[in-house]
């Protein structure tokens, strides 16, 4: 396989302009005729301008939505969901398009499997799961449960994994080709070291502004198991 880069899609980027989709193509670096992020995942920034909306179609299995600003209303064909910032959602294989409409400034992160089902030349003809929705105060009052547990403090990620009751007994994941882990970096903390055999697709929800917080990557660990 062709490298896959790493690149960054700004938040600069849903911060303006008109209502619209704004892909992370990444195909013409991975030599592939189709659009993606990754081999299996294409993610895309949504923005929508206040009382506007905007429709997104599919063809995947998966399909996630996690508000980064505003809030509104999603209609699809299993009803109508409601959110704001902080919210993720999930739908499943629909054969109509998904409407969003936004009550004021909304940008949105939106992944799904598009790219794994033309890579095999197939289409989905069942719903996995059904429509999922993770509250924000849900989300994070599991975080700040799990701070306070015995050994936090040594744990590589302080974090939680988003489920499904399709998973619950097997893979634990958001859906059952997609994984999504809600994680938070303490001040003055470093997370250790960790391997990805996949891609990730990571979006930082938040930070401090300054030059104090960083990505560090490289192929190998030194004596005190940190990157080189």
């Amino acid at each position: 396989m062709s490298q896959v880069p790493v690149l960054a899609h700004d938040a600069s980027l849903h911060e303006s302009g008109p209502t619209r989709i704004i892909p992370f193509d990444l195909s013409r670096h991975m030599q592939i005729d189709y659009p993606a992020s990754s081999p299996n995942l294409i993610a895309s920034f949504i923005r929508i301008n206040p009382n506007e909306d905007i429709q997104t179609e599919a063809v995947a299995t998966s399909q996630a939505f996690y508000i980064i600003r505003g809030s509104g209303r999603t209609v699809t064909e299993d009803g109508e969901i409601t959110w704001s910032q902080g919210d993720l959602f999930v739908i499943p294989a629909f054969d109509t398009p998904a409407t969003h409409y936004a009550t004021e400034d909304t940008a949105i992160y939106w992944v799904h499997d598009q790219p794994l089902l033309t890579y095999l030349g197939v289409q989905p003809n069942k719903r996995r799961f059904k429509t999922t929705l993770f509250r924000r105060e849900r989300l994070l009052a599991e975080v700040e449960r799990i701070k306070h547990q015995p050994g936090a403090e040594h744990r590589n990620r302080m974090g939680i994994l988003l489920g499904n009751k399709i998973t619950e007994d097997s893979t634990k994941t958001l859906t059952h080709t997609l994984w999504s882990l809600l994680n938070i970096l303490p001040p003055g903390d470093a997370q250790r070291p960790h391997r990805h055999n996949s891609v990730a697709l990571d979006l930082c929800v938040f930070a401090e502004s300054g030059d104090k917080i960083y990505t560090l990557m490289g192929p190998e660990l030194d004596e005190q198991g940190w990157v080189k």
